[in-house]
């Protein structure tokens, strides 16, 4: 990792502690946005490592997005992901060969001017064949008219912009839009038992008009476009795991000071544990600097996801077992992490999702799109 980087992540670090951990429990609780957060990590160059110094970013790839996506997860998983979805759509963006809708939304995503969210949990379940597509689209002048509902969406706000695509005959059209345009419409979702933080809303799109300037990927390009991006997509959700299993670590070497002679007989120890991390970090920083580089193997891509995922859930269920009776109290971060490893598992794509990816790749050959 280059100094730059270290000095970004360790800049990042300090503002995690600063500004965010202050907040963490209302975040759970009581479902606080850290947005003001969110715009500092921006200004001090948290999102900017998925861009090129001509686009207003750093260039420093997505192993040192993934850091800075970690450091927050160390504090707070539901922040983490939060983050994320800002990461993803500069990602987007980065590898959208539209010069137009860079230069009109990508300096202003890595610097957090502007926040941003990702619509894509439909579209990924959509392509392997696990749910109808919830967004239509038709031509028009100029562009295209896309209507329909996507029932979970995150990280969004009435200025906020993100990330769709819409089905229009046999393919796809990829797009930015925002809260501002006519016809969009957001709702509030059921209540979650945690990540209530991150502002996911309901969307309605109501004949919203989505101009040639505003496409991400045109319906002919859309199939190489998707390839381009979902490798990234998938690597930047390890740090979020990332974070959550650091502090998972954390709590099972409290427990051990006063504990450690009796929680020996328990399964997923410490050391267990750290040795599996190794492993995945190890192999997440090099299939993210092949996915930087346009090089990452989709198989392998999706069984560390997939890995991160499982070991998100032995450590926080073992950070549970280690704390005792502590760590079942609701002001434990013990219990609050179990929640947000859940969530790792079944944010798209959710574990279910990704082994039917994995057999599919492995047992079918190739993915089509």
């Amino acid at each position: 990792m280059s100094q730059s980087a270290e000095t970004l992540l360790h800049n990042i670090a300090k503002l995690v502690k600063t500004d965010l951990k202050p907040l963490v429990e209302d975040i759970d609780r009581k479902g606080l946005y850290p947005e003001d957060f969110l715009r500092k990590v921006g200004a001090a160059g948290g999102f900017a490592a998925v861009g090129s110094p001509e686009e207003g970013g750093s260039g420093l790839g997505l192993a040192a997005q993934i850091g800075v996506l970690r450091e927050i997860g160390k504090e707070c998983g539901a922040t983490a992901f939060s983050a994320w979805c800002q990461a993803a759509c500069g990602w987007y963006l980065h590898q959208s060969a539209n010069a137009a809708v860079r230069e009109r939304y990508l300096a202003d995503v890595l610097s957090a001017k502007v926040l941003a969210g990702t619509g894509m949990s439909n579209t990924v379940k959509h392509l392997v064949g696990i749910e109808e597509h919830f967004l239509k689209a038709e031509k028009t002048d100029g562009g295209y008219l896309v209507s329909g509902v996507l029932p979970w969406v995150s990280n969004l706000g009435d200025s906020h912009i993100w990330a769709n695509t819409a089905q229009i005959g046999d393919g796809y059209v990829m797009f930015i839009t925002g809260a501002g345009r006519e016809g969009v419409t957001l709702n509030p979702c059921p209540e979650f038992c945690a990540l209530e933080g991150t502002r996911t809303l309901a969307l309605r799109f109501d004949k919203v008009f989505v101009p040639h300037e505003d496409v991400l990927a045109e319906p002919a390009a859309f199939a190489d476009y998707i390839r381009s991006i979902k490798a990234g997509f998938i690597l930047l959700q390890i740090g979020i795991g990332a974070g959550i299993i650091d502090g998972c670590l954390k709590e099972i070497e409290l427990a051990n000071v006063g504990s450690g002679e009796v929680n020996f007989y328990l399964d997923n120890g410490i050391d267990e544990l750290q040795e599996r991390y190794d492993t995945l970090l190890a192999k997440t920083v090099r299939l993210a600097d092949e996915a930087w580089a346009g090089s990452a193997g989709l198989l392998e891509t999706l069984q560390t996801r997939a890995a991160a995922a499982e070991l998100c859930l032995d450590a926080a269920q073992s950070a549970a077992l280690h704390s005792g009776a502590k760590g079942y109290l609701m002001k434990s971060p013990v219990q609050r992490r179990v929640r947000e490893a859940m969530f790792v598992a079944i944010v798209t794509p959710a574990l279910k999702h990704l082994r039917k990816e994995i057999s599919d790749l492995e047992f079918g050959g190739e993915y089509s799109i």
